[in-house]
């Protein structure tokens, strides 16, 4: 209200979501000669969710990073507008990991405030605990999650699943309250280590139990085009549920739309 009072002020969702897809995708960098910034690195393709970013905070740049890579960032650099986002990120993050990244972030830009003669931002290290009634899982499932569909041309057997991926044994036990949470609605799935080292990952397997994930998506949405490929998964869903699979004529095309998941082109 202070820095842009004719703004509409951004809504406890977006920023909820945005907390969580930061914490995926984001990144807070002390660069070598000592500029500051807050950066979210996407694909070329979903510039979209980086415009979305900009305009629901009111401020920051999306611009071109790389041609080779074809990729895109947002990025806040000038000193207001990194002031209004260390006190969004501070005492919010939920990986103990990521927080403590911020606040040697915030360390650093509090000196910066001192030499200006400002008001420091108090350090605030505790983590905050997900809920399923808050934006945070559709952001960070839109930073690192998968929803997936796997189908044999020569069998009648699925995969069906949703994973959410994350690294350090010390964010862990993020997953794991996530997972208690989403046994209390019957939804049953393990947290397990991935093939690479130091990596977890958080599995919601077959119908039944991905079938309780769209309550909360369809009322947290998607932002990114995981959308795109969340929709296609819970078409698929339907198929499945109606048998599609076991008929030759059907399972062709199954196997096609599942291939579609995921894809960003």
């Amino acid at each position: 209200k202070e820095y842009y009072p004719d703004l509409k002020e951004p809504d406890s969702r977006f920023l909820e979501w945005l907390i969580g897809f930061s914490e995926g995708e984001g990144s807070f960098i002390i660069a070598k000669r000592g500029d500051l910034s807050f950066v979210v690195t996407q694909s070329s393709s979903d510039i979209e969710v980086l415009n979305y970013i900009k305009d629901n905070l009111g401020f920051g740049r999306v611009i071109k990073q790389s041609i080779k890579q074809n990729t895109h960032r947002f990025v806040i650099q000038d000193f207001k507008n990194l002031y209004l986002i260390c006190l969004l990120f501070n005492g919010n993050m939920v990986f103990p990991t990521r927080k403590a990244r911020f606040l040697i972030f915030l360390s650093t830009f509090n000196e910066r405030l001192i030499r200006k003669n400002l008001n420091t931002i108090i350090p605030l290290d505790n983590c905050v605990t997900p809920t399923l009634e808050d934006g945070w899982l559709s952001g960070i499932s839109d930073g690192e999650g998968s929803f997936t569909c796997s189908l044999l041309s020569n069998s009648s057997a699925f995969r069906f699943r949703f994973i959410l991926t994350q690294k350090w044994e010390a964010n862990k036990y993020v997953f794991e309250h996530i997972l208690r949470l989403l046994n209390k609605h019957s939804i049953e799935g393990s947290v397990v280590a991935h093939d690479a080292d130091n990596v977890w990952e958080l599995r919601i397997n077959g119908l039944k139990n991905c079938k309780g994930l769209f309550i909360y998506f369809d009322n947290y949405n998607l932002k990114s085009k995981k959308k795109d490929s969340y929709l296609k998964w819970k078409s698929l869903y339907n198929r499945l549920v109606n048998k599609d699979h076991l008929s030759n004529d059907t399972r062709l095309e199954l196997i096609n739309l599942a291939k579609q998941i995921n894809k960003t082109r």
